[in-house]
């Protein structure tokens, strides 16, 4: 993806580089046998399904089995992989074999953000093919008789000089009343031209303007009759300091116009983050962009998408989370807006309420750490017994720092101490200010009950059922040991808690 930033001097050859040492690192290399888990279970999988470095994802099935490609890695020329669930990813080889020579004037263009369509008997893989920081971009076409290629390259399809326009890259094809068109665009607007019916070139002359600047990766989706186009916006590509997010507008009509949740149209739009987000990073993935929309084979829709970072790892990977809907009828990626850790395998109800929004955390087994101090809760001494305080401490690897987070169906959840098997709770079901917050077995009382609040940014609030007072570390104090207490809301960072999947 080009950016037209001057500010910005970036090399797309080094970053890639980079996402090819994180790959190592993480132990997969492309062009090797191997597959990568995202950990599933017959109800859940984990975050990111994989595999290393997948960016850019484009998503297709055939027979049953599912394909992801994506953006060049120093390994491959537009990697693909496939899955059976969509949840394991096993890679399977390049879509090319070689960058095609068809650019103009540059002499070592790179080949990205691919996006496969079936059309007349064949497999369509557009890509684009452009050097970092360049205007002179263009979208070309590969076809194969089969999903996993190989693909033979049948040249350009639009170039900016065709039509004026810079940036023709990131593209996305769509079916309107049954006419093939692509949209595009980086950074310097998001346009959409017809295709021939062969899809393999513009027609001239039937080109629109949809959407502003500073914004890329457009992605149509058709449902609750609108047209949506969702888009990236904020910065690609440099790891931890990666602003990249999804936004999106809507329209009666494909050609527009499309506005935004804020009745914005998107064409007005001139800078990052000026539209409304409904995916962006948190505290364990960075970077959520440059998505795919996929209609699973239960009828639920999904987002593909890839982070820039992890928590642990400074490298691309590719996510996916549910989309569902709000009462308005606009989109929620993850329940809460926010990358999941974990959540339910298609087929799996959810997990989020009739709004769209959920229960903020999905079940699992976690590390609970406090935004303040940055020290995780425990059960003290890892204690076993009934009426054992729960304080805040360093990670030591101990289990009684991990706490299995359960949904009542209710809206709450009960935490569960992973040494002990003792709930969360307020001390004799107090309601005051202070009241200590110990284990103990499991009574059915609402002192064990805790709702879940998003406060953003990936961080939380702890509620009491019972008292409505929220968890927090007593005078916000920073040392091991450092009691937890329940205490009236004031908004400061020692009442924020982080959840993190162990």
């Amino acid at each position: 993806m080009t950016d037209s930033h001057d500010s910005i001097k970036i090399n797309r050859r080094n970053v890639l580089k980079a996402i090819g040492a994180g790959t190592l690192a993480a132990g997969g290399v492309f062009g090797t046998s191997g597959s990568v888990t995202a950990d599933p279970s017959s109800e859940h999988y984990h975050n990111p399904v994989g595999p290393v470095g997948f960016g850019d994802v484009s998503i297709i099935e055939d027979g049953g089995t599912y394909y992801a490609y994506g953006t060049e890695t120093p390994n491959d020329i537009i990697p693909i992989a496939e899955s059976s669930d969509m949840v394991e990813w096993s890679y399977i080889g390049a879509a090319l074999s070689q960058t095609p020579g068809w650019h103009p004037t540059e002499s070592d263009p790179g080949c990205w953000a691919p996006d496969i369509r079936y059309h007349d008997g064949q497999y369509h893989l557009y890509y684009s093919l452009s050097v970092w920081g360049s205007d002179n971009a263009g979208i070309g076409l590969a076809t194969s008789d089969t999903p996993d290629g190989p693909f033979t390259d049948q040249g350009p399809v639009i170039q900016s000089s065709d039509l004026d326009l810079t940036n023709c890259i990131d593209a996305d094809t769509v079916i309107v009343d049954g006419q093939p068109w692509m949209v595009w665009g980086s950074y310097e607007g998001i346009y959409a031209v017809q295709l021939n019916d062969a899809m393999d070139d513009i027609v001239p002359g039937t080109e629109f303007h949809m959407a502003g600047d500073s914004i890329e990766g457009p992605v149509m989706l058709q449902a609750n009759g609108y047209w949506y186009l969702i888009y990236s916006s904020g910065q690609c590509c440099e790891g931890y300091d990666s602003t990249y997010r999804l936004e999106c507008g809507r329209a009666t009509s494909f050609t527009g116009p499309y506005y935004n949740q804020n009745g914005t149209d998107l064409r007005d739009l001139s800078g990052s983050h000026d539209g409304v987000p409904i995916l962006e990073g948190n505290s364990e993935f960075t970077g959520p962009g440059h998505n795919d929309v996929f209609w699973g084979p239960h009828g639920d829709l999904w987002c593909f998408y890839h982070v820039e970072a992890t928590a642990d790892d400074e490298t691309r990977y590719m996510m996916m989370d549910r989309i569902e809907w709000d009462d308005n009828d606009w989109p929620v990626i993850a329940c809460n807006g926010e990358p999941s850790s974990q959540a339910p395998v298609p087929g799996q109800p959810s997990g989020c309420d009739s709004g769209g929004s959920s229960g903020a955390i999905s079940d699992g087994t976690y590390h609970i750490a406090n935004v303040n101090s940055g020290k995780l809760m425990e059960v003290a001494s890892a204690g076993t017994a009934d009426g054992d305080n729960v304080q805040q401490y360093a990670d030591t690897g101990h289990a009684c720092q991990d706490w299995n987070v359960t949904s009542n169906g209710d809206g709450t959840y009960t935490l569960t101490n992973v040494n002990s098997g003792k709930l969360l709770e307020v001390a004799s079901a107090g309601t005051a200010d202070g009241d200590n917050i110990q284990q103990y077995a499991d009574t059915g009382h609402a002192c064990q009950d805790w709702t879940i609040e998003d406060a953003g940014s990936g961080q939380y609030r702890l509620v009491n059922a019972n008292s409505g007072k929220v968890a927090e570390v007593a005078s916000a104090g920073t040392a091991d040991g450092d009691n937890v207490q329940q205490w009236a809301d004031n908004g400061g960072n020692h009442q924020l808690w982080t959840f993190t999947s162990v």
